[in-house]
């Protein structure tokens, strides 16, 4: 996953993500995007301290008005959707403000209802 920009401001990762596992450090740098993503979703803060959050809000306003992510050639939009999948696949909220989320989880619980019907018709 290309990374949405949350680096620092010469490209290396923040200190927190720095780790000896390639996987590991990409794994909490998902994390530390995703909870980025689900704090501004909900803040209303236009001077949150927090740096992350302005930058998932100008992300999340990049996607609400962008026109190449129809045919799937924004890289942003992709990421911001890839995000978002691994958010629902945890989410237990009903009326969850992160993008995509409630599409998601409706097409997750969809791909498996139709796999258990198949696990019950091989058995």
């Amino acid at each position: 996953m290309e990374k949405l920009g949350f680096e620092n401001d010469d490209g290396s990762a923040p200190a927190e993500h720095k780790q000896a596992n390639p996987q590991e450090e990409r794994k909490q740098y998902i994390q530390h995007c995703i909870q980025a993503l689900e704090h501004a979703c909900q803040c209303h803060d236009a001077h949150c301290p927090w740096p992350m959050c302005q930058k998932m809000k100008r992300v999340i306003r990049h996607t609400k008005k962008c026109s190449r992510k129809a045919n799937g050639g924004c890289n942003i939009c992709k990421q911001l959707i890839a995000l978002s999948c691994y958010h629902a696949k945890h989410c237990q909220e009903l009326k969850c403000p992160v993008p995509y989320c409630p599409n998601i989880k409706h097409k997750l619980k969809q791909q498996q209802l139709q796999l258990q019907q198949k696990s019950v018709h091989f058995h």
